[in-house]
């Protein structure tokens, strides 16, 4: 919009409602009404665009960060539970807390991350 199209819409703007009476103040009034719904829907658009794009960002980093997480701390319990079950069932054959350890199995009661996120 150049700068004399602006100065004649102003012009309008200000001399519409000296004459003409309450018709032309309220059709003035119903025009800005309608530019102002125009700008709403534009900004409304360009919101839920954004608003897409961030929910975009959220699932992506979510599918690839969090949730593989939360599988390799299930898997983490899992594995350690089945250790200690491995452990009992080692002791209660009559292997000493060492020669389990010399197996390669840890002790059940040792920190993993599942705990520290506890």
């Amino acid at each position: 919009m150049s700068a004399i199209s602006a100065l004649r819409k102003l012009d309008e703007q200000q001399q519409a409602p000296a004459s003409g009476g309450l018709h032309a103040m309220m059709m003035q009034r119903m025009k800005q009404a309608g530019e102002w719904a125009t700008w709403f829907k534009k900004q409304l658009f360009k919101l839920a665009h954004k608003g897409g794009r961030l929910t975009w960002i959220i699932a992506t980093t979510m599918l690839f960060t969090v949730i593989p997480l939360g599988i390799e701390i299930m898997r983490e319990a899992d594995v350690k539970e089945m250790e200690a079950l491995r452990v009992q069932s080692l002791k209660a054959q009559g292997f000493s807390a060492i020669q389990i350890a010399n197996m390669g199995y840890q002790d059940p009661n040792a920190p993993s991350l599942s705990e520290a996120l506890q």
